[in-house]
């Protein structure tokens, strides 16, 4: 090819420095790597424990939190509680209830009992009849 092989030219001690270079820089690299490797383990050590210690700071101050609700409302007398609704509370719109008396006298008839509720707005209670 008539082009000298790069040791010929240069001589046998700059390879002989290159070929040090080279395993230096590997060495290293290595040390360097394990390290990184090392600092990376510690920090997830370090993650979970912190997870862990805020879990139980979690913990513990829902279980204050509930021994002073229970607490609240084992003193409260607020049970049974009383009370009194209007009848014109409870309407109930038409289509919260899937069957009706008009229904079940007819054999379950179909739309038009559900028509004649929607057209009122209100269903007739028991009791009201």
């Amino acid at each position: 090819m008539g082009e000298p092989l790069y040791r010929v030219s240069t001589g046998n001690y700059e390879y002989r420095l290159v070929l040090r270079c080279r395993q230096e820089a590997r060495a290293r690299f290595a040390k360097m790597r394990k390290d990184v490797l090392e600092k990376i383990e510690l920090l997830d050590q370090k993650h979970v424990q912190d997870i862990v210690f805020q879990l139980q700071r979690f913990v513990s101050g829902m279980s204050h939190y509930y021994d002073d609700c229970y607490a609240v409302l084992k003193e409260a007398d607020v049970f049974p509680i009383e009370v009194d609704l209007s009848r014109t509370m409870l309407n109930y719109s038409s289509q919260s209830l899937s069957c009706t008396d008009e229904d079940e006298e007819d054999g379950g008839g179909g739309e038009e009992g559900g028509s004649t509720q929607a057209e009122n707005g209100t269903e007739k209670l028991i009791d009201d009849e």
